[in-house]
């Protein structure tokens, strides 16, 4: 089963808006790479993102989700100024309400561990970039 909207297309849509916002990026991962799919730094400020795409199948596209929160908590290293974010296409909006009112109390339990946490949606389509915190990934 395919992907609808690949990774690699939600990533050119975050590195273009962080390089509009005046950030320095590293290279892009080559396959099999391990580490953040971006790290962007301006000043003190570093963001760690990790990017999914949207699979057709629902289950690789909660694992993938799951892998990616992972992934991007991990990264943490206590610095007020970093930002931990997970890119997604914008697709996975209706699902993120749906997880955030499914699990209300672990959901916001996470936001207090992870104040630095984000959800940032990337249309593909429009090229734009839409960022929330954790505590309400969506609009």
């Amino acid at each position: 089963m395919p992907e609808l909207i690949t990774a690699s297309e939600v990533e050119q849509v975050i590195r273009k808006y962080l390089e509009g916002d005046g950030c320095n990026m590293s290279s892009s991962r080559k396959w099999g790479e391990t580490g953040a799919d971006i790290i962007a730094t301006r000043g003190k400020s570093t963001w760690y993102v990790e990017v999914i795409g949207f699979h057709s199948n629902k289950s690789i596209r909660s694992r993938k989700f799951y892998e990616a929160f992972f992934r991007v908590v991990s990264r943490d290293r206590d610095n007020p100024n970093d930002m931990l974010i997970i890119g997604l296409p914008v697709r996975f909006k209706d699902g993120m309400r749906r997880r955030r009112n499914q699990y209300p109390v672990a959901w916001d339990k996470l936001g207090e561990a992870f104040p630095n946490l984000q959800v940032w949606y990337a249309d593909t389509e429009r090229k734009t970039v839409e960022k929330y915190p954790w505590a309400i990934p969506f609009a």
